[in-house]
């Protein structure tokens, strides 16, 4: 799987100085789910790259981009569930 986007995503939350519990919480994902995607292991739904963007304040297309380059190689997308 792509660690770029996973590492983007890390490398905007700790700049806007948000733990992974808040943006959790902000886009409504479990904690687990936001450390799957940091490291790669998942391939967030554009959806849920655009909350995150929104949620971290920045382009959706700084994320989208990337999404497009990865999702295009034949990556699975992951379609979060919302958590309770």
């Amino acid at each position: 799987m792509s660690t770029e986007i996973g590492l983007r995503i890390k490398a905007l939350r700790r700049l806007k100085q948000v733990t992974q519990q808040e943006l959790a919480r902000r886009v409504n994902i479990s904690v687990t789910m936001l450390s799957n995607i940091e490291t790669g292991q998942k391939m967030p739904h554009p959806q849920l790259l655009q909350n995150i963007a929104s949620s971290l304040s920045v382009p959706a297309e700084e994320l989208l981009i990337l999404w497009q380059r990865h999702a295009g190689a034949g990556l699975k997308l992951h379609h979060s569930r919302t958590v309770q």
